[in-house]
């Protein structure tokens, strides 16, 4: 147990030490947020670094955010996601239907019809990967606004502790200076 909270100490200390403003890294881990939710898994990280080029935001707080979906979680969120845009557009799951595509879809029918073969398919998971996509974009516009309002209260929180800590530290020096005291460091 201490191991963990020694790297969750490690981690909050390398994030408040970025050199970015706070807004960037807000926005860099509102962007991740809204990426990992969505249905890109595995091209996340450069769906990630590229919209935060685009938009001016940390780049590296924002491949990190992205992936909240990796190999362990995956399943749980897009299952939730699913459900969510599944319940949210009235469009209930139907094993049926899925048991009858996964019949009717044999490999060896692309070597011989093309992509061609692949149309039932995308039918049949149409509504699927749309139910994906609407669940995936609701959770993640919320989960990117807390995560917004999150890291800007850390990062205010760490640049008010580091300003109280340098302001402690001039107020040192100048007592040591009054007391005719060697000063051999300078605070900026």
């Amino acid at each position: 147990m201490e191991s963990i909270r020694r790297a969750c100490r490690y981690l909050y200390y390398r994030f408040i030490r970025l050199q970015a403003s706070p807004e960037s890294l807000a926005r860099g881990v509102a962007l991740g947020l809204l990426i990992s939710t969505t249905p890109t898994f595995g091209i996340q990280t450069f769906i990630a670094l590229f919209l935060a080029a685009l938009l001016r935001c940390s780049k590296i707080c924002a491949v990190v955010a992205a992936q909240l979906t990796n190999a362990l979680t995956a399943p749980f969120i897009f299952l939730g996601t699913y459900y969510l845009g599944a319940i949210l557009m009235g469009r209930p799951f139907d094993q049926a239907k899925f048991e009858r595509l996964y019949r009717e879809f044999h490999l060896d029918q692309v070597w011989e019809s093309g992509l061609s073969a692949f149309v039932p398919l995308w039918e049949g998971f149409r509504d699927v990967f749309v139910s994906l996509w609407v669940g995936g974009l609701i959770v993640g516009v919320i989960l990117a606004i807390i995560g917004y309002f999150v890291v800007i209260g850390i990062d205010t929180k760490a640049h008010l502790q580091i300003v109280r800590a340098k302001q402690t530290a001039k107020r040192q020096m100048e007592r040591l200076k009054r007391k005719n005291a060697p000063v051999y460091e300078k605070i900026d």
